[in-house]
């Protein structure tokens, strides 16, 4: 005596929908043999006196190549699906930390009518925006214009266990009117902050085409002392220069910025590992 049963069940935890072909057929009519995408399992499955269809769950769902785990403790099992696997094992995106320099009542340097915080802000916002699209967790020590203490900057970043602390400003000088070019500066030479400053500002005197200042130690700053993770300040410019000032103030120049500052910081990231 042959019978044919399709069993359709619901693994809500693996997220799976199983139709499965089964037939009662042998010399114990109680016998059943379960097709698993038209492939027979070899499993003792069975029909019971209340003519339920009885399939071993761990069987069935390592054919279908999920993962069964038993909890004696609970006495419960859990069914994950390899897609469920995979986003388990994959490893959270490296944050990392954009400051703003200046904000609030604390303008920076101004010149012809326009505020370095104003500037440091929308490159920062499109530094962001580079990141974010390559997969980064960007955070910002402020979005808008508003004021942010200088311990406080680097306590966001630690906060955020970031892995890396950029602060983006623009430059002046009073010595030298025609000053002119990208600068960076680490707490100390040697070290991760001293190559990524250096790598920084390779990345953005090639995408910007602006000149090269170096990149200098500077313990005297407090977002590079205080950070406890490795920390770049980005001089994006000089504002004291009016030839400068004007590609400052001008989007599509601080779009080239963003950009170099955003590649420098992948590449820091990639050579760091993350």
């Amino acid at each position: 005596m042959k019978a044919q049963k399709i069993l359709s069940a619901l693994l809500p935890g693996a997220g799976l929908a199983l139709v499965l072909c089964l037939t009662a057929a042998g010399a114990n009519e109680n016998g059943v043999t379960v097709m698993v995408d038209g492939a027979p399992l070899a499993v003792e499955a069975y029909i019971n006196e209340n003519g339920s269809t009885m399939v071993p769950l761990r069987a069935l769902a390592e054919a279908l190549g999920c993962t069964v785990a038993w909890d004696e403790g609970s006495r419960t099992v859990t069914v994950t699906s390899k897609e469920e696997e995979a986003a388990e094992e994959t490893p959270a995106p490296p944050v990392v930390m954009l400051d703003p320099g200046h904000g609030g009542e604390s303008t920076g340097a101004s010149y012809s009518g326009v505020a370095e915080k104003d500037l440091n802000l929308a490159i920062a916002q499109k530094a962001a925006a580079f990141l974010a699209e390559a997969g980064v967790d960007v955070r910002m020590t402020r979005t808008d214009d508003r004021d942010v203490g200088l311990y406080e900057r680097t306590d966001l970043a630690a906060q955020a266990e970031a892995a890396l602390f950029v602060s983006v400003h623009c430059n002046a000088s009073l010595t030298h009117s025609d000053a002119m070019g990208v600068y960076t500066a680490a707490y100390e030479e040697g070290g991760e902050s001293w190559r990524m400053a250096e790598a920084l500002r390779t990345s953005v005197t090639a995408a910007a085409g602006a000149g090269d200042m170096g990149t200098e130690a500077r313990p005297d700053l407090a977002v590079l002392r205080t950070a406890s993770m490795p920390a770049v300040l980005v001089e994006c410019g000089y504002m004291s220069t009016p030839e400068e000032l004007s590609l400052l103030a001008w989007p599509e120049y601080q779009t080239r910025l963003a950009r170099g500052i955003a590649d420098g910081i992948l590449a820091c990231l990639e050579g760091a590992g993350q």
